[in-house]
């Protein structure tokens, strides 16, 4: 597990960009819902570590506990002092011993640094959530601006058609021909106004785009990064935990051999007296 988690990490501080077809395109419903899905999993994920942790932690009180019962009044005695560690180990059976440690070093695992990082994670998903709403929002901005657009656009050309055409076919007054060319003039200048406010709205949209990018790469690299940084110290810490215990139950299993050894040659030696 634990060179799973590095090689993930590694693998998402390489990353450069995303190869997926519609990473980059306008983001749309299809994109948000896989937003909250992917949010949906990461809490899934950190309740699933937790509930993990939690078992852990439970089936070795349970283990602890039950041991417990079987100990002489005396060590229970000493069990209940200032520091309990040191009466474990001088008068506890090694069973106990071990149980006593492996329960103290459970509690010492960092796994709140996983589920912070979870947690962590989950908001920035949920952000990005958001920033695709304000994207898609956008979008549906300018094309509803480019739909007027083109409607003005139509109506502007029909009026302008009918101007020339009728320029030559009727006299009209000079005054009321200059009026018609005023008109002409300023419904142009609404259209030219209408066209750069669609382009200030496109070039909204192309910041919102950009900005969802960004967010997605940054975010998902340094997201998964913390996360898989805290799994693996949870991952080292377990295993040197779980070291230790091998190593400490060896010790004691050898003091153990060594001490019978010493006490039957004692036997034998007072014996052949």
């Amino acid at each position: 597990m634990l060179e799973s988690h590095e090689t993930q990490n590694k693998i998402l501080l390489e990353v450069k960009t995303f190869a997926s077809p519609t990473y980059g395109k306008f983001c749309n419903d299809s994109h948000r819902l896989a937003t909250l899905q992917l949010e949906a999993e990461l809490l899934n994920w950190r309740a699933c570590f937790e509930e993990y942790v939690a078992a852990q932690k439970a089936y070795v009180e349970a283990l602890h506990s039950w041991l417990s019962k079987f100990v002489v009044p005396e060590v229970e005695f000493y069990s209940r002092g200032r520091s309990s560690a040191a009466p474990y180990r001088a008068f506890g059976p090694p069973l106990l011993v071990i149980c006593h440690d492996w329960l103290s070093s459970v509690d010492k695992l960092p796994d709140k640094a996983v589920s912070f990082a979870l947690k962590s994670f989950s908001k920035d998903v949920r952000a990005l959530w958001a920033q695709q709403g304000e994207e898609q929002q956008q979008k549906r901005k300018v094309d509803s601006l480019a739909k007027e657009l083109d409607r003005r656009n139509l109506s502007f050309q029909k009026v302008e058609n009918r101007f020339h055409e009728s320029q030559p076919l009727e006299y009209k007054p000079e005054q009321e021909t200059e009026h018609q060319h005023e008109h002409l003039t300023e419904k142009k200048d609404q259209l030219d106004m209408f066209r750069k406010k669609l382009d200030i709205e496109k070039e909204k949209h192309h910041n919102y785009v950009q900005e969802t990018q960004r967010i997605t790469l940054s975010g998902f690299q340094t997201g998964f990064s913390t996360v898989f940084e805290s799994l693996t110290e949870f991952s080292k810490a377990s295993m040197k935990m779980y070291n230790d215990l091998v190593n400490h139950s060896e010790n004691n299993a050898g003091k153990m051999e060594k001490q019978s050894f010493i006490g039957d040659s004692l036997a034998e030696e007072n014996g052949s007296r």
